[in-house]
């Protein structure tokens, strides 16, 4: 197949996403305003500088209209609904297959009135639509997607590069003892839904009734100085480690350091980083959101909590550092739910399974993950 992309440049969910096609020997171009080199990949800068936002958008939509012209793709795979989701929609190519990411659904769309509507244009306009959760593809359907060409597709995991293993060295190199119990947050620095400040409140809780207790931050974009100030002023500094940043392959080795993964946002997606998590068997401890209690089971495979409470995060948080044993058997279960079902070669498949029938129609659409078959299974742990 030769197949065009829309999506974010220099970004890990493009790179392996259109690399898994590639390296199965199709022609794939990415059309993108961050380019940089994708290996197997042609990238196209469809930047226009020239002029005011609204002037400069449509100068770049008229550069992809041209790249599509040049390039003739069998298929076009869009990512992310606001911004490359409108230059998706109004350059007219078809079959364009939707992948959505999460605030482009979740909080983007609801912003001005323009915004909605551009939103409701690109999900009805779609040929198929991809999200990583049941949750998010019915906030799509309540936009205007159409519910029978909506499938649910992880990011997936590399089960090789996650995996259960000791990484006692890097605890002691980072300055964690083997007693210290280590809480970890690897969330965005740059979004306030985040919640790292109710993290960091709570670790002051946590830090008066159990001295083992030792705190980790990382976050894969913006500046982490603030978030080292709000640590001193919270009380935790010389408990706390504020890292930029971290390589793939050390946040695997991080997440394996560590006691107990924390990711409680007031509005998310599937976060890649909770599979990747639940992939090597870490205590978890989440928000209440939907997206997240499709893979976790609260008491069962690790623990829920209501996002800014910070009593009970808190709360979660001395459950886990007193309970060993409580920790390894949710560790446990989230590692037989992600090994079930988030694997990243297995919902790349059911992806290609998607193209493939857009492209002819005969061939078999990947019905397992489709949202009227999640719909029939009803609510709870992913499966």
């Amino acid at each position: 197949m030769r197949l065009a992309f829309l999506s974010i440049g220099r970004h890990i969910h493009t790179e392996r996403w259109i690399r898994w096609f590639a390296e199965r020997g199709h022609e794939c171009h990415l059309l993108t305003v961050q380019p940089g080199p994708v290996p197997g990949v042609s990238v196209h800068d469809i930047t226009s500088t020239f002029g005011p936002k609204p002037w400069r958008y449509f100068l770049s939509l008229r550069k992809v209209k041209r790249q599509l012209a040049d390039i003739r793709p069998d298929l076009l795979n869009t990512h992310f609904l606001t911004g490359y989701g409108y230059w998706g929609h109004f350059c007219g190519f078809q079959p364009n297959i939707l992948t959505v990411w999460g605030d482009d659904v979740y909080v983007t769309p609801f912003e001005n009135g323009l915004k909605l509507r551009l939103a409701r244009a690109a999900l009805a306009g779609c040929a198929a639509l991809t999200g990583d959760s049941q949750d998010i593809l019915e906030r799509c359907v309540d936009l205007g997607a159409d519910p029978q060409r909506a499938y649910r597709i992880l990011w997936g995991v590399d089960f090789e590069r996650f995996r259960p293993r000791s990484e006692d060295g890097w605890r002691r190199d980072h300055g964690f003892g083997p007693d210290d119990v280590l809480f970890f947050s690897p969330r965005s620095y740059t979004q306030p839904y985040y919640n790292i400040d109710t993290v960091i409140a709570a670790a002051a809780q946590v830090q008066a009734r159990e001295p083992r207790a030792r705190f980790l931050f990382s976050g894969y974009e913006g500046d982490p100085a603030p978030f080292r100030r709000l640590a001193a002023a919270a009380g935790i500094g010389e408990r706390t480690t504020v890292l930029g940043r971290l390589p793939h392959d050390e946040f695997a080795t991080a997440l394996n350091a560590c006691d107990v993964f924390i990711s409680v946002p007031s509005v998310d997606a599937t976060a890649v980083s909770l599979l990747e998590a639940m992939s090597c068997g870490t205590a978890i401890i989440v928000s209440g959101l939907p997206s997240a209690c499709e893979w976790v089971e609260d008491g069962a495979s690790g623990l829920v909590v209501t996002p800014r409470d910070e009593a009970g995060l808190a709360a979660a948080m001395l459950r886990f550092a007193q309970d060993p044993a409580l920790r390894k058997t949710c560790g446990a279960a989230a590692l037989a739910v992600a090994r079930r079902d988030a694997g990243f070669a297995a919902n790349m498949e059911a992806v290609d399974a998607i193209y493939r029938n857009c492209l002819d129609g005969r061939s078999a659409a990947p019905e397992a993950c489709a949202l009227p078959a999640l719909r029939r299974r009803g609510p709870g742990v992913a499966r």
